[in-house]
């Protein structure tokens, strides 16, 4: 009976221990290449998949892009500050397109940012250009 009662008691106690922690990763600050690929679907293109992570309040140089800029923010916010466009926050779970040619300055908000960044280019394209045109050298 005692041995019963000892395997039920260690039974028990391992159906209450702490579930293990979620698996997660958190990239270095910065943009971080997910993919840079040719799609079959798409001859003569490049998909640019991009795990960005700035840290909070980071501001980077205005610049902007051949073709279309798709954000999704998963964590903390970002503060989009397009050329004529007034200012507008995304939180986490939240989207937008930047359009084709759209100067932007890329902003994190007081908690940082982390966000997916998605463009598909024509083949040899810049990824990005500064906003006054002239490459860095």
């Amino acid at each position: 009976m005692r041995a019963a009662a000892a395997l039920l008691a260690i039974t028990l106690a391992g159906c209450t221990a702490a579930a293990p922690a979620p698996v997660s990763w958190q990239p270095p600050l910065g943009p971080n290449p997910v993919f840079n690929a040719a799609p079959g679907a798409a001859p003569d293109h490049r998909l640019l998949v991009t795990d960005l992570n700035l840290p909070p309040d980071a501001v980077g140089a205005a610049h902007f892009h051949p073709w279309e800029e798709y954000l999704y923010v998963i964590e903390g916010s970002a503060l989009l500050d397009m050329e004529g466009s007034p200012p507008r926050t995304l939180t986490a779970g939240e989207s937008f397109v930047i359009p084709a040619r759209q100067v932007h300055t890329p902003r994190a908000g007081g908690d940082g940012v982390r966000a997916i960044v998605i463009r598909l280019h024509d083949e040899g394209d810049p990824e990005r250009l500064p906003a006054d045109g002239v490459e860095a050298e």
